[in-house]
């Protein structure tokens, strides 16, 4: 059978349980003679156990000591020279063991120290001992226990090392019998510890330990070997395989020899001794052989090729002297700020490095290593500057999409003085914040002038928009009081006394409205009254006693005829009269306002009678309507003594002269 799967024996002794070791003795000898008695020979100790046996634990100490024991021997009367000379002799043995106990070889030692032990225990037998004789024998005596603990430690301490180192093994080797990935390099490297710990597995704790360790490398010994035999075989068709790729390897490089190109040869050179390198595993036997003719050849063909390498290493350090002038180029722009344009050199740096060849063997990682290093200091500087001036125009973009909010919101506003004030203030706040990223700064921008623009545009037609306001309200009240007699389906129609109620509230406040142009009021007022006398006319009851009152309005129109024309004067007297007697009237109107006092009575009176006549014209407006028939009458009436009062008023303003011809 082959070594791998051979058995390894265990020596017979790892059946037997060793005698207990000599230190583990006491025996108590008869007294002696004063006179000179010879010191009993060492006992010799049981030879230790081979390596590779497992020795069986010693009996705990108490176990030992109760061992029935020799009763202790009386008391020897000796003389005092005899007594002296024992205490002499055990000076000297004790003095002997303590040596003993400073050597390091400790079973050559354990056996002297027991002899020795042995001989003064019969010295003293019987033999009262003074206390510092007594003290230093026990010190002795504790020494060399605590050396054998020490020395039992160890013992133990080394076995269970043993397991360990054994079981450690046991799990690797269990571990590449189970996996797939099995090499025959780890499977014969295993199968030889396997081996060594058969042959030699060291102490162990226990027998039963041992059996189970041996068993288990048994175990996994039987797996491993038939895959150590499969990988060898496939390793030995590989071997052989490798032995017709070399021989394809050594015909190419013969095919060079006709090859005049010499970096052609280098190429091709180099290739070959990658695939070599490959498939160098070969039988034994075709090994030398054809390692020797590829050799012999690839020598060959680096002599021609030497002037070429000659050549190619002075461009490699022309090439080498270019990237380290690069790369002290690229140092010195490493803390440049001019970002966009230092980018641009180094970008182009960079470019031209590839364009550059290999440099000489060993500089390669060096000088790239410096290259990048520049590079990627500039552009980690560059980077860095970036994202803080990213965070700076984010924080100016939140800072001007704020104000251009702050600008729509007082595009609806009418405290025109105020909201010019705040866009004034964020016009200005505007042109101190900081730039914005490129691709948002034209957009927020546009943005800002939109609402600004529409701003100032609303601004300037302030106005425009005040009336427009004012005309939308007068068209709700418009459109509120012509509902005011739609009533819905199946509802009952408002009381006299609400109705009233809610159309002189649309009457005061028509009344209380700010003033708009004519042409604008117009259709509003025409509008307003046909909607106030239809509602009016429909529940006339409902105003009875009220401002809305047809019967008290017509009294009150009345009334206001009367009072404008009685400024305005008799229109009759008025018409009968020939022109020469109206020019004598003004003359003798002049004549009688030059005297004293005469001229600041007339104005007054004119003055005063103005201011009444507007008066009543306001108090028209604000009277209630009337059947058109009546209403029509009247105002026409009123607006005739109006009309004629203020042409009077005019005609007296107005300086008289002579009669034109």
């Amino acid at each position: 059978m082959c070594d791998e799967a051979r058995e390894s024996t265990v020596a017979a002794e790892h059946d037997d349980v060793q005698a207990s070791t000599p230190e583990t003795i006491t025996t108590s000898e008869p007294a002696v003679s004063a006179a000179a008695e010879p010191t009993p020979p060492a006992e010799p100790e049981a030879p230790p156990a081979e390596p590779g046996t497992a020795t069986a634990p010693e009996p705990p100490a108490d176990v030992q000591a109760e061992a029935p024991a020799a009763a202790p021997p009386a008391a020897i009367e000796l003389t005092p020279e005899a007594l002296a000379e024992r205490i002499a002799r055990l000076t000297q043995l004790l003095d002997g063991a303590e040596k003993v106990l400073a050597a390091t070889d400790l079973p050559d030692a354990r056996t002297r120290w027991n002899a020795l032990r042995r001989e003064w225990t019969a010295l003293i037998a019987g033999v009262a001992l003074d206390e510092a004789t007594a003290a230093r024998v026990a010190e002795v005596e504790g020494r060399i226990e605590a050396r054998d603990a020490a020395a039992r430690e160890a013992r133990t301490r080394h076995q269970q090392d043993n397991l360990t180192r054994l079981q450690r093994l046991c799990e690797e080797a269990e571990k590449l019998a189970q996996g797939d990935q099995l090499t025959l390099r780890d499977a014969e490297r295993v199968l030889r510890d396997i081996r060594s710990a058969l042959d030699a597995p060291g102490p162990l704790p226990s027998r039963q330990e041992q059996q189970a360790i041996v068993a288990r490398l048994k175990a996994v010994q039987s797996q491993i070997f038939p895959r150590v035999q499969d990988l060898r075989e496939a390793d030995g068709w590989e071997r052989w395989a490798n032995a017709g790729v070399q021989e394809a390897l050594i015909t190419r490089l013969e095919s060079l020899r006709e090859q005049a190109d010499p970096a052609v040869i280098a190429k091709q050179l180099r290739n070959v001794q990658d695939e070599w390198h490959k498939v160098r595993a070969v039988p034994r036997e075709k090994g030398r052989e054809l390692w020797q003719r590829y050799k012999i050849i690839e020598g060959e063909l680096r002599l021609r090729c030497e002037s070429f390498f000659q050549q190619l290493a002075v461009e490699r350090v022309e090439n080498l002297r270019k990237k380290e002038a690069l790369c002290a180029q690229v140092e010195s722009l490493a803390d440049s700020t001019d970002w966009i344009r230092t980018a641009e050199t180094i970008k182009g740096l960079q470019a031209e490095w590839k364009t550059i060849g290999p440099v000489t063997p060993g500089h390669e990682k060096a000088v790239w290593e410096r290259f990048r290093a520049a590079c990627d200091r500039f552009f980690t500087r560059r980077k860095n500057d970036l994202n803080e001036r990213k965070n700076v125009w984010m924080a100016n973009l939140k800072k001007k999409e704020a104000i251009c909010a702050q600008v729509e919101a007082l595009l609806e506003t009418t405290d025109w003085d105020h909201a010019l004030a705040e866009v004034k203030r964020i016009q200005a706040e505007w042109r101190q914040v900081g730039p914005v990223k490129r691709n948002r700064s034209e957009a927020l921008l546009a943005r800002f002038h939109a609402a600004c623009e529409k701003f100032f545009d609303r601004y300037a037609h302030r106005n425009d928009h005040e009336v427009a306001q004012q005309i939308a309200a007068r068209e709700q009240l418009c459109a509120d009081l012509e509902s005011v007699l739609a009533v819905p389906e199946g509802a009952e129609p408002e009381s006299d006394e609400a109705l009233a109620k809610k159309v002189l509230a649309f009457k005061r406040q028509w009344d209380q409205g700010p003033a708009i142009t004519r042409a604008q009021a117009e259709p509003l007022v025409a509008r307003f009254t046909a909607a106030l006398n239809a509602v009016v006319e429909a529940r006339p009851a409902a105003f009875k006693g009220s401002e809305l009152d047809p019967e008290a309005a017509r009294k009150r129109m009345e009334q206001l005829c009367q009072i404008v024309e009685g400024f305005a004067g008799d229109e009759k007297a008025e018409v009968k009269r020939s022109p020469a007697e109206i020019l004598a009237a003004q003359l003798r109107e002049a004549l009688a306002a030059n005297t004293i006092g005469g001229r600041a009575d007339d104005e007054a009176k004119w003055r005063n009678a103005a201011d009444e006549v507007r008066k009543a014209q306001a108090a028209w407006r604000r009277l209630g309507p009337l059947p058109d028939a009546a209403a029509h009458d009247l105002e026409a009436r009123f607006q005739k003594a109006c009309n004629r009062f203020f042409k009077q008023l005019d005609q007296h303003r107005r300086p008289s002269g002579p009669p034109r011809r």
